[in-house]
């Protein structure tokens, strides 16, 4: 009989709040804890159960990752997730103290846990439950928001209704907030129909003169190689020259990138005036590129939401108001459907709307009535891609931008990803907050381990193991990483992100014989 362990042979239960193992080995990381004799597995709990170690300076917590036996011993290996400092309630991450062999490891109640997740400052939301336990998973608003966050994990997961979720959350708990969602599929019109505003290319007015240079690059000229480097120079100073012909205010601070009205037929004008200029018939090229590309754009319908000739007057206002919700009148959310957007130019109404966001918080800071901002990015590995992709460039800086200031001028940014190894991995770094489901891809799960604010191995191996609606929570929003298993979201609040039913749907055959002929006219009409 082990002799720190009094009458453990006999009565190995009649004392709930004797030690229920003793450490036996310390690493930097984690320790190994070996079970009180005449105790079995089950009295320490089991994978992903936490457990408390008397240390000298108060109590070091751990989560239980790996459970080993011997001839006549049950081992546990633990790793360190927090700790609590005599004289202090609430756990903190990492570890100051590092417990010694001999010390004692304790189970936790779940009134024990529950006070010790419990936030100790601001705002906290209810995500779910900590596995394996009914302990509420709470997420602090205010580092969560702060910080940026990320919510990742492969197809089928549940993502969208992880996100969707939170959103919820939020507007339940403050209904004066201003949240945009970059939507590519058009998932959460119908989840947040109630508490949003839904724009499509056939209910959103974007200005052509709300692009800066470099948008209008991307849309007249596209990749400046070879001899269209002169169209740059040629489209640089016809706009310059088109803005100040309209600026209401003193010309001489408009600039290229001047976000005021200007008209498409001055800037046209502009562009005739130094074309009669030119003698020789070859130098003319780069002129009537920019000309019929101009003259395409306009008569194409399917960018009339932002080349129709009804934009001219300025709205500027209105548009901002209408999609950052000022006021918000009950609906703090707006949902952005991008799939409807030519795929040709959704860089550039993304980078917009992004630049949008970012600049009216740089204008706003010094303003006593200035808000924070959340922009969400759904299938972000598309607009911010690891890898250089000239399409997505314009996309790419004003988000990398955002992650990297954003949170000096109050704008939140929120990733959402099935490839979170496609990511350019210097914007997921700057995300404080990740919420991780599960990952079928080793190189995805093996980046997101990287890009973790903080993680022990045993969380990180559960990557590939986790159920749906489940997570990996770690960051700045929550205490010290947890295994949540997130709250079921009723239906009418989910995204219309679910898999057919093939099996139900294909038992039975398609009854109505103007099925595809609708489904054409829409399709021929661009309308959905």
């Amino acid at each position: 009989m082990d002799d720190r362990f009094p009458n453990t042979q006999t009565a190995p239960d009649v004392d709930a709040d004797a030690p229920k193992g003793i450490v036996s080995k310390v690493t930097a990381a984690s320790a190994l804890v070996r079970l009180r004799d005449g105790l079995d597995a089950s009295h320490c709990g089991r994978i992903g159960t936490m457990v408390r170690i008397v240390s000298d300076a108060g109590q070091v917590y751990a989560t239980i990752r790996e459970i080993s036996t011997t001839t006549d011993k049950i081992y546990f290996k633990v790793d360190f997730s927090g700790e609590t400092l005599n004289g202090t309630s609430h756990i903190q991450r990492g570890v100051s103290t590092y417990p010694k062999p001999d010390d004692a490891v304790h189970t936790l109640e779940e009134s024990e846990m529950a006070a010790l997740f419990a936030p100790d400052h601001g705002l906290s939301l209810r995500v779910g439950r900590v596995y394996p336990t009914d302990v509420p998973a709470l997420v602090h608003v205010d580092s969560l928001l702060s910080k940026h966050f990320a919510v990742l994990g492969s197809t089928g997961t549940g993502k969208s209704s992880a996100l969707a979720l939170l959103v919820h959350r939020l507007v339940e708990q403050l209904p004066e907030g201003h949240i945009l969602i970059l939507d590519p599929h058009n998932e959460y019109a119908f989840a947040f129909r109630d508490k949003g505003v839904h724009f499509d290319p056939t209910s959103l007015s974007l200005p052509y003169w709300l692009m800066n240079l470099e948008e209008h690059i991307a849309v007249f000229i596209g990749q400046p190689v070879g001899d269209r480097q002169v169209e740059v120079d040629i489209l640089k100073r016809s706009l310059l020259v088109a803005r100040k012909k309209s600026a209401r205010t003193s010309s001489s601070r408009v600039t290229v990138d001047t976000p005021s009205p200007y008209k498409m037929t001055d800037l046209l004008l502009e562009l005739d005036t130094q074309m009669g200029r030119l003698e020789k018939p070859e130098t003319l090229l780069p002129y009537l590129r920019l000309k019929n590309k101009i003259d395409e754009l306009r008569s194409d319908e399917r960018y009339s939401f932002m080349f129709s000739g009804m934009l001219i007057n300025d709205t500027f206002s209105e548009i901002v108001s209408r999609i950052l919700r000022m006021p918000s009148d009950g609906k703090p959310v707006s949902t952005l459907d991008l799939s409807g957007v030519p795929t040709d130019i959704v860089d550039v109404v993304v980078s917009i709307l992004c630049r949008m966001v970012f600049d009216f918080a740089i204008w706003s800071r010094k303003s006593d009535t200035a808000r924070p901002l959340l922009l969400i990015c759904e299938e972000a590995h598309r607009y911010v891609p690891r890898h250089y992709n000239p399409r997505f460039d314009a996309a790419r800086r004003i988000i990398g931008r955002i992650a990297k200031e954003g949170r000096k001028y109050g704008v939140s940014l929120g990733l959402v990803s099935q490839r979170p190894s496609d990511i350019s991995e210097s914007v997921l770094s700057q995300c404080g907050t990740i919420l991780s489901m599960r990952m079928n891809n080793e190189k995805d799960a093996a980046f997101v381990a990287s890009a973790m604010p903080e993680g022990s191995e045993s969380f990180l191996d559960s990557l590939s193991s986790l159920r749906n609606r489940e997570c990996i929570l770690s960051g700045e929003g929550v205490s010290v990483p947890v295994r949540v298993h997130l709250d079921y979201l009723d239906e009418e609040l989910r995204p219309s992100s679910a898999d057919p039913a093939f099996s139900q749907i294909w038992a039975s055959g398609v009854n109505d014989p103007s099925f595809v002929r609708s489904v054409i006219d829409r399709w021929r009409s661009g309308r959905r």
